[in-house]
């Protein structure tokens, strides 16, 4: 038998073994990265809000996608296993800055399988004249199977949840400083987050966010 014909027959055997769907969500795109896609969403008090691809740029010895969401900014990197995302946190001792995190981790696996779960670790301590701040930052991710989903009118097919919880506190001479921001994304194929929920509670604050999907140029509009 022929070189190519085991390649193929190891192939067939290797697909039959993956979870169902897994070779067509892998060669979908639910975390679209291309400069210039927009997607369009109308919040829970009916403003609209625009996400869009600026460009891209090198943080860190790496291409980053400029996203913007609204007046916020992101930094994504498409990764071997997923979606990387720039981490940066400082704060400030008197005039002097504080850099407590700076990184690229991870933010989205792919492709999508139902019932995945991760959780990322972070932890640093920094010294600044005698003075010690502890950092720890955790990223949990869940993603889970939906399948059909109507967003305003239109009905999207094969969509996946992911629930990433982002929790981190700062220990200092100042005091404890702690917050976590649980986020709900709806993911189509090809198309992206089609739906957001968001809580974000910080220091006993509590903040909550929600936004769905009105128009896109992944629409074809």
């Amino acid at each position: 038998m022929s070189a190519k014909y085991v390649l193929f027959a190891l192939f067939i055997l290797l697909s039959c073994s993956l979870p169902f769907g897994v070779i067509d969500r892998a060669l979908s795109d639910y975390f679209p990265l291309g400069t210039g896609n927009y997607w369009n969403y109308v919040t829970q008090d009916g403003d609209t809000i625009s996400a869009r691809i600026e460009g891209d740029t090198v943080i860190l010895g790496d291409t980053a996608y400029i996203y913007t969401l609204g007046s916020y900014l992101y930094y994504f990197f498409k990764a071997d296993n997923g979606i990387d995302r720039y981490y940066y946190l400082v704060t400030y001792r008197g005039g002097d800055k504080v850099v407590l995190e700076r990184r690229i981790g991870p933010y989205l696996s792919l492709p999508l399988i139902d019932g995945y779960t991760r959780t990322d670790s972070f932890s640093n301590a920094v010294v600044v004249v005698n003075d010690t701040f502890q950092y720890f930052h955790t990223t949990d991710l869940g993603i889970s199977l939906v399948g059909d989903l109507s967003v305003n009118d239109r009905v999207f097919h094969e969509v996946y949840s992911a629930e990433i919880t982002d929790s981190r506190c700062v220990d200092s001479p100042l005091g404890t400083s702690i917050s976590e921001r649980h986020e709900v994304l709806y993911l189509a194929p090809d198309v992206g987050v089609i739906k957001k929920q968001e809580v974000l509670v910080e220091n006993g604050d509590t903040v909550a966010y929600s936004a769905e999907l009105i128009g896109s140029n992944l629409l074809g509009e």
